[in-house]
């Protein structure tokens, strides 16, 4: 059985903190509405959670983002708070300060044999580094302007050369998991309008967690994880006190040992205060 999470809030803890439906939000079917600046970049949290992830470092506690999302997609905003360290990609890619704990990109021989099923399908992809995102085929709507013709170009069109998520139609995502050579190293997650991402099936939010872990010991005191979704379920079940949002989905939820507000009522804000944070 976890602690009470109400005894834990005096000792110096470590939080982790999803992006998209917890530190903020974007409807994905208004992107065009954006700033043309912004357009491709996670959302960026409201002042009031900017306030109080900076009064929870400035009481003592770390700080980590732990978000599907590449490093290049994370708004300015997100990067210039107080965070020890960011877990990105799913946990692909993991730096603690300066420090790179994880960098795990798909062998290309593995995306080549992505790429076969959704070529034969007739489908294109995004692929989706550490800060370009190339679009393959016409991408997952098929209408992309300049995107690559195949899967050598866009390889080629990543600075490095390294891919580290591919986001595809979801029915693609479904056949492709269902090839045993293939769903033995890739695991596949549902994301909205009817796409899915693909990655390594070593690539979790856990393993992020745990190559942190590795380096800070017993200095991590008590963890808190907010999530919503369920990519974040492998974090959140390591957690000494697991927090749903109020818009989680019901796995989340399920296993959550507190239900916070949702992200339009400051849900990370309402969290840190229940339990002593800020």
């Amino acid at each position: 059985m976890r602690p009470d999470a109400q005894t834990t809030a005096a000792k110096t803890a470590t939080v982790f903190f999803d992006i998209d439906g917890t530190l903020g939000w974007v409807d994905p079917t208004c992107e065009e509405g954006r700033p043309r600046w912004e357009q491709g970049l996670s959302p960026a949290p409201n002042d009031a959670v900017v306030d109080a992830v900076r009064r929870l470092v400035r009481h003592g506690h770390r700080a980590f983002v732990c978000t599907g999302r590449p490093p290049g997609a994370i708004h300015p905003l997100i990067t210039a708070m107080p965070f020890s360290g960011f877990i990105t990609l799913a946990g692909a890619y993991v730096t603690l300060g300066s420090r790179i704990l994880r960098n795990e990109p798909i062998d290309p021989e593995l995306l080549r044999a992505v790429d076969d099923v959704l070529a034969r399908r007739g489908e294109g992809a995004r692929l989706e580094g550490l800060r370009v995102v190339t679009e393959l085929r016409g991408g997952t709507q098929g209408d992309s302007a300049n995107s690559a013709p195949d899967i050598n170009e866009a390889l080629r069109r990543q600075p490095d050369g390294r891919v580290y998520k591919v986001i595809l139609p979801t029915a693609a995502a479904d056949e492709i998991m269902a090839e045993p050579r293939l769903a033995e190293s890739l695991s596949a997650h549902a994301l909205e309008l009817g796409n899915s991402e693909i990655g390594l099936a070593s690539n979790t939010k856990r393993a992020g967690l745990l190559a942190i872990a590795k380096v800070l010991r017993d200095g991590m005191g008590p963890t808190y994880g907010f999530g919503d979704a369920e990519n974040d379920l492998p974090i959140l079940d390591e957690m000494t006190v697991a927090v749903a949002m109020g818009n989680a989905v019901d796995a989340v939820r399920e296993r959550a040992d507190y239900v916070t507000s949702d992200v339009a009522h400051d849900g990370v804000v309402a969290g840190l205060e229940h339990f002593g944070l800020i």
